[in-house]
């Protein structure tokens, strides 16, 4: 992808995610965008290769999310035992603050993502980000020494059911439009209705 000019590739990015939004994958137009944007068509295949190309663009912002989250988690298993015990609902609501954040800052972005993405784009997001959260909550039954893993109750197809089940619920209020204020209240219950489930797994 040619590098972008500042101001000059604003106008391509504005009108891109109102193509896409308003139509959808299949039927947005690189033609309609550059005619909106007032550029060349071959401008747009220069900078951005293709409609997959400018699509993945448009979408790149989503990747901050998984990249802090296992960041976070890493940082948080670093700690002993202990420690984790002590910070586990801090860490948890500071996370989930800045996760909020993070999504409504790039809006646009994630709202493609889980509305108007082409074939299987999103689910293996999803995927990515279920994969992190599986990863983290196995660490933390075991460190934690778990009755319910330590007696077969629940394993690693267990934990990605949960998770995913979480995150696809968590996106619900991008696919529904929530206002951020909303999405604190509907993420803080989601959260506390899970937390009171895993509850009874993190027993030893």
């Amino acid at each position: 992808m040619a590098n972008r000019i500042e101001g000059y590739d604003e106008k391509i990015i504005e009108y891109a995610q109102k193509e896409f939004l308003e139509k959808g994958y299949n039927d947005a137009s690189l033609r309609n965008i550059a005619k909106m944007a007032e550029v060349s068509t071959s401008t747009m295949y220069t900078r951005f290769g293709d409609k997959e190309g400018m699509f993945e663009y448009l979408i790149l912002p989503t990747e901050k999310l998984p990249t802090f989250l296992e960041k976070t988690l890493n940082s948080y298993f670093s700690m002993n035992v202990e420690a984790q015990q002590e910070l586990y609902k801090e860490t948890g609501n500071t996370g989930f603050d800045e996760i909020i954040d993070m999504i409504y800052k790039d809006y646009p972005a994630y709202k493609l993502l889980v509305s108007c993405s082409p074939g299987d784009t999103y689910k293996k997001y999803l995927e990515k980000i279920t994969a992190i959260d599986v990863k983290y909550t196995l660490l933390y039954l075991k460190e934690n020494n778990s009755r319910a893993l330590r007696e077969e109750r629940i394993n690693e197809g267990f934990c990605h059911v949960v998770s995913t089940a979480f995150y696809s619920a968590l996106f619900h209020c991008v696919e529904h439009d929530m206002s951020r204020e909303n999405a604190v209240k509907y993420i803080t219950e989601l959260r506390n209705f899970y937390g009171r489930g895993w509850e009874e797994y993190f027993k030893e």
